[in-house]
């Protein structure tokens, strides 16, 4: 596969349609152990716990740097980070660089656009500030770090990307791909991997559904759903960028975070489980409520309650081609900390939002089409996906969307890269493509044997999904970038 470029940068280094009775078609077979003598906690779902906080003050001996304002709760306030002594560092002023050279952000050093490891590129005006490379616009006046970088400093007006490796990291590997088609995957409709490598799953199946975590040593746990309802998909709250330190800026400046744990998104709560249930107006699955998002607590008595109840909506030209499987809400995807967002919910095309901590729901937004998928991609931006292709960047502070790019597709599956920043968009035509969500560039990636989904693995893996109710096939993987 070619070289990765980061969002805005150059880096250099069967049959598809069913008669809409998925819960008419009997049996239900339980796989795995029986959950209920589990304790609750975050250990047990996945979770990787990070000490930092999300904001973080950076001393300096400087006066000549100013820090930056920020509404965003992600921006690190930083100062003067060049040396007192040999050739400046060039990130403050990527101008100095020799024609034919560009300002490496991850050493300072004016370099060959070829050379390996290199993160350059334009920047973006941001109210008083212009983001540089490893850093994005909040959209209210503050650079905020994107992927591959973990933190963001600034010199006066001039923001860039710190904590980027150039290596994709990788601190665990996932079950084998036996074990992953095993008893784990039957009748599997969608997949996540947590950061520790967990992988989750939820069926779409007849009678009960359930909710599977397997671990990476093999080990299955299910827990059944409420009722009869179906279920669509599974969310895991998960770091947004890569898991590394950042590194000495000079001499004994040390730039935020430096030999501390990374900063990310969600603290003690990685590794919360969320999913949808849903049902088609025909499929004979109604209770009260009928459907909604769940928060998956072990250990309790009802381990999948309803967080956010939705009521009945049915997609007419959904990606799977599939009466059930486009039915209810869809396009769920944690926010920071414990926010869950998903659409669907009252009416297709609609935008919610609940907060766990609080207990209060809110409608954020009503686009013109149903929403069929979504990822989070920084501390306050989504991709959201709409069954005609569209593809909207949606800013959680402001409740404002950007249009990104119009895939003229539906769009079965967005999944996020927290190395290379890209999200991944498997289509209903079987094809699945690489996107930049900040600059709206789309490369092909890989065909699907078969309608199903795509989501990455934190081992450097892209895993396809086959929606087992339609298609009986086993999960399969591609490789991803492991360097720029």
């Amino acid at each position: 596969m070619s070289a990765v470029v980061a969002a805005g940068l150059l880096l250099g280094c069967g049959d598809d349609s069913d008669d809409g009775r998925a819960d008419e078609l009997g049996g239900s077979d339980e796989v795995g152990e029986s959950s209920s003598s589990t304790d609750a906690g975050t250990d047990e779902s996945g979770s990787s716990d990070s000490s930092s906080e999300d904001t973080t003050d950076a001393d300096s001996s400087s006066e000549d740097t100013t820090d930056a304002d920020s509404s965003s709760e992600d921006t690190t306030d930083t100062e003067d980070t060049s040396s007192e002594t040999g050739d400046p560092d060039c990130q403050p002023d990527p101008e100095i660089c020799e024609p034919g050279t560009v300002c490496d952000v991850i050493t300072g050093d004016c370099v060959d656009p070829e050379d390996e490891c290199v993160l350059a590129g334009g920047s973006t005006p941001c109210g008083a500030y212009q983001c540089g490379p490893g850093t994005v616009c909040d959209d209210q006046g503050s650079c905020i770090p994107v992927a591959p970088c973990g933190q963001v400093l600034c010199e006066g007006s001039q923001c860039w990307g710190t904590g980027c490796p150039c290596e994709r990291p990788i601190s665990c590997s996932t079950a084998s791909e036996e074990d992953l088609n095993g008893p784990f995957s039957v009748e599997i409709f969608d997949l996540e991997f947590a950061d520790d490598c967990t992988a989750w799953m939820v069926t779409l199946r007849s009678g009960t559904d359930f909710v599977r975590r397997l671990t990476p040593e093999g080990t299955v746990t299910e827990w059944p759903g409420v009722a009869n309802l179906n279920m669509g998909e599974v969310k895991v709250l998960k770091a947004l960028n890569p898991q590394s330190y950042a590194p000495p800026v000079a001499d004994d400046v040390q730039a935020p975070g430096s030999g501390q744990p990374p900063q990310t998104h969600g603290g003690e709560n990685l590794g919360q489980v969320a999913i949808t249930y849903t049902c088609c107006p025909t499929c004979g699955c109604f209770v009260d409520p009928p459907q909604g998002v769940a928060r998956l607590l072990e250990g309790e008595p009802e381990p999948l309650p309803i967080v956010l109840p939705a009521v009945a909506t049915q997609g007419t030209n959904g990606p799977f081609g599939s009466t059930a499987a486009d039915a209810g809400p869809m396009g769920l995807t944690w926010g920071e900390d414990l926010q869950l967002y998903v659409g669907n919910t009252m009416a297709n095309g609609d935008f919610d939002t609940v907060d766990l901590l609080a207990q209060t729901q809110q409608t954020l937004d009503q686009f013109d089409n149903r929403v069929t998928a979504a990822a989070p991609l920084t501390a306050v931006h989504l991709l959201i996906a709409l069954d005609t292709g569209e593809l909207l960047r949606f800013n959680t502070d402001l409740h404002t969307s950007t249009p990104v790019i119009d895939l003229e597709v539906g769009v079965t599956t967005l999944s996020h890269d927290s190395y290379t920043g890209k999200v991944y968009a498997s289509l209903a035509d079987l094809s699945v493509v690489e996107v930049d969500p900040f600059t709206g560039e789309v490369e092909p990636f890989e065909t699907m044997p078969a309608i199903g989904r795509v989501t990455v693995s934190p081992d450097g893996k892209l895993w396809w999904v086959p929606v087992g109710y339609l298609n009986a096939l086993p999960l399969s993987s591609w490789d991803l970038p492991t360097t720029f």
